[in-house]
């Protein structure tokens, strides 16, 4: 966990550098196909195989691909446009839309219980406690 909270940090960081002087899509796209590249071969090299996929498997894999394209593009016009510290606040709403997007695609009801409500309310309200915070 902490190696992945650094190298966030560090992304970040450097997508805010390197977007000032190129398409931050395109810086997007490449860390995809390269990072993509990487994980393919690290696989295989481990023994991992791809066995029989169905047609709806695929399609999620795609849908899958298009909204991890769609926001870390976004998230990269964002960092060339914002300070770092103003977008990556933002982050926080990763769980957000997967409990969102969880109940509505996958017809999962259970996180809507008393816990379940209280952690969508404590991130949400830390999101608008610390942009509140930060504009005076």
């Amino acid at each position: 966990m902490f190696l992945c909270t650094c190298a966030y940090a560090f992304s970040s960081v450097y997508m805010k550098r390197y977007s000032e002087t190129e398409d931050p899509v395109m810086l997007s796209g490449w860390q995809f196909v390269f990072g993509g590249a990487v994980l393919t071969v690290i696989g295989f090299l481990m023994g991992g195989r791809l066995g029989h996929m169905s047609a709806k498997a695929f399609l999620m894999l795609l849908y899958l691909a298009f909204v991890s394209a769609a926001a870390y593009s976004l998230w990269a016009v964002l960092l060339k446009h914002n300070p770092v510290s103003k977008v990556a606040i933002f982050g926080f709403m990763n769980p957000v839309c997967g409990v969102l997007l969880s109940t509505i695609l996958l017809d999962e009801k259970g996180i809507f219980g008393v816990q379940g409500i209280a952690a969508l309310i404590l991130v949400c309200s830390g999101i608008f406690i610390v942009q509140r915070k930060g504009n005076k």
